[in-house]
């Protein structure tokens, strides 16, 4: 009985608990999701009209992560072009110049790069994790790309580039001591939720970033449909590893690294 009575104390305060934190990080999301494009005109105005009032490093990370949720979009053209090159076996070509906090659009490198260069003016220790991210990837060796790349100067021909659909991005966040994974592609929970995918060439969405430079979507169209997906902030990393793999093992954050085969399998 008392068993019993203990584990219905504890489930109570498990759920204050979470309460309180979704409650607190619903706050954080909807300052992030609304803050007008006049507070937010240049990195420093946003970081600074989103953070200057928190104390706390992880309340700092959340809300910088949920405003890239919210008023970034998926570069939908890129994640097209690179599907398009891997299933004819050639090398995509580089990205198109972009400065995705003008545009508001980006891939995930992109969106890695603008999170860790939100988070530094914050006050916070982030990096740019590269990798490979996912489900059902191939067996593919990752080095794989790299040979064909080298392949490609030698006047060999290429023969798999199966793998750079998967090339990704994210952070590492050190808060309160310790490194935490965080995707904001990935906490974007609609994952066909893309911008840019129906034009049909290179030049055509070259044309469509320079508008975007200058006139940027509405807030409405930013954040419209837009949930987020807690799973990749603040990461498990037994989870996280299920469809993220670093080119360094080390950013797996686990006692055991995983190898790709197993990470494949």
């Amino acid at each position: 009985m008392l068993k019993k009575y203990l584990f219905c104390c504890f489930l109570f305060l498990s759920m204050l608990s979470t309460g309180a934190m979704a409650k607190n990080y619903f706050t954080l999301d909807n300052k992030a999701k609304f803050l007008p494009f006049s507070e937010a005109e240049t990195p420093q105005m946003l970081v600074k009209n989103l953070t200057g009032s928190l104390t706390n490093d992880v309340d700092k990370a959340r809300i910088l992560a949920a405003w890239m949720v919210y008023q970034m979009q998926r570069d939908g053209y890129r994640h097209k072009e690179l599907i398009k090159y891997s299933n004819r076996g050639f090398k995509a070509p580089p990205p198109l110049q972009n400065d995705p906090f003008k545009t508001r659009i980006g891939t995930p490198q992109e969106f890695a790069v603008l999170y860790q260069q939100l988070c530094q003016m914050a006050g916070l220790e982030t990096i740019v994790i590269n990798g490979y991210a996912g489900w059902n990837i191939p067996k593919t060796n990752p080095l794989q790309p790299v040979v064909n790349a080298a392949g490609m100067i030698l006047g060999y021909i290429p023969t798999n580039f199966d793998l750079q659909r998967y090339e990704a991005a994210w952070n590492a966040v050190k808060l309160d001591g310790e490194w935490q994974l965080i995707d904001t592609y990935w906490m974007i929970a609609n994952p066909k939720l893309m911008e840019g995918q129906d034009y049909s060439s290179r030049r055509s969405m070259e044309a469509y970033l320079k508008r975007r430079t200058i006139n940027p979507p509405s807030l409405n169209r930013l954040t419209q449909s837009k949930r987020i997906d807690n799973d990749y902030f603040m990461a498990n990393p037994h989870q996280f590893i299920k469809s993220h793999f670093p080119s360094d093992v080390t950013w797996q954050l686990l006692p055991v690294p995983t190898t790709w085969a197993v990470f494949t399998d």
